[in-house]
């Protein structure tokens, strides 16, 4: 989804354009930027659903979220703030500036307008951050905390942050080795705050896809009969997930995991205490948005079922006759599937059940 900025009439706040503002009067001029709205000859609607709050340190994840968090506001009418961590810089120790992103509303009647606070914090600035959040959240609109780039290790560090907050938006996709295991455990000490993974949504046409194939006819007694998986991945962590999603529905043991020299193997066991062996492949590169280009399970009696990533985002699915086809398949670009995590669908238990199972899988191999 492209960028689109309405040109605001005269008098109006201008998508995109940002105002530097002393830290302590933030609230006080972004109320004189509406001030000066009101006289337009066109109504502006101050809109806001959500308060975001996106935190960073590392400069390049920092802009990719703000573009980003941008095009998700003309969707999901945020106040949106953006706060830049700069742990090891000099300088003002907190810096703001303040901005609005505007569109037509229906019919072209109303602008509307939705707001966006930039903060950089410098040194030991970042001790003044979780009370400035706390202060510039709308009250009465719920608060995600979106943590872009490697998902959050230190829990005390970010229970700082999350006064308030309703939920809190990770990636998993590129997460290095245990990072499962920290995040569950960070999750776990963060009471009342719902835990969305965005790798987690972007594979959900995939396990849709999946699951259909054991529907009937054919029904689900091949899934009684399975004795290895294979999978090729460039994300380690896209495939604990899936294969943690797989352990709780069918109710699978994680047994051990086999020393390998690349990729991933495990053997775990089934209901009936029968043996399934799954090896991971590390794919180099893949322009997969999943992140998995090939999920095989196989019977003991050689029937496969399960998907080959093909061109583009279609997808080769996997079955014995009539089950075997092509489809499109393809995961949602990310600021869809922010606005996915904002909504219903960042409320879907069965993705804590599925991390819980997948961090099995994080135990060490068996030499």
């Amino acid at each position: 989804m492209d960028e689109q900025k309405t040109a605001a009439p005269a008098g109006t706040p201008k998508g995109g354009e940002e105002v530097a503002v002393d830290v302590g009067a933030i609230e006080k001029e972004l109320a004189s930027l509406w001030r000066e709205s009101s006289d337009s000859s066109r109504a502006v609607t101050r809109a806001c659903s959500w308060n975001l709050i996106v935190y960073a340190s590392d400069d390049d994840v920092f802009t990719h979220a703000k573009v980003l968090a941008d095009r998700l506001a003309l969707s999901v009418p945020t106040r949106s703030i953006l706060v830049q961590n700069q742990p090891y810089a000099t300088g003002t120790p907190v810096e703001a500036w303040v901005s609005a992103n505007c569109q037509l509303g229906a019919g072209g009647g109303k602008l509307l307008c939705t707001e966006e606070i930039r903060i950089e914090s410098r040194g030991k600035g970042a001790e003044h951050v979780p009370g400035l959040l706390r202060a510039l959240v709308v009250t009465d609109v719920p608060t995600a905390l979106w943590w872009p780039g490697a998902p959050p290790a230190n829990a005390n560090a970010l229970k700082l942050l999350m006064t308030g907050v309703d939920r809190l938006i990770v990636d998993t996709a590129n997460a290095d080795e245990g990072a499962l295991t920290r995040l569950a455990h960070v999750g776990g000490l963060l009471e009342k705050v719902t835990l969305v993974d965005l790798s987690w949504l972007r594979t959900a046409p995939l396990r849709t896809l999946l699951a259909s194939l054991f529907d009937p006819p054919g029904g689900h007694a091949p899934l009684w009969d399975i004795g290895r998986v294979k999978i090729d991945a460039t994300s380690l962590s896209s495939a604990k997930l899936m294969l943690g999603w797989l352990a709780s529905r069918l109710k699978w043991t994680v047994h051990e995991r086999i020393a390998r020299s690349t990729g991933a193997s495990w053997k775990v066991l089934a209901r009936d205490e029968q043996p399934i062996t799954i090896d991971v492949e590390l794919v180099a590169s893949s322009a997969r948005l999943s992140g998995l280009d090939r999920f095989i399970l196989e019977t003991n009696g050689g029937d496969r079922f399960g998907f080959v990533a093909g061109t583009g985002t279609v997808v080769k699915v996997e079955g014995p006759g009539a089950l075997s086809r092509t489809l499109n398949a393809g995961a949602l670009p990310d600021e869809q599937l922010l606005v996915a995590a904002l909504g219903s669908r960042g409320r879907d238990k069965l993705s804590g059940t599925a991390l819980l199972r997948a961090i099995e899988f994080d135990r060490p191999a068996v030499h």
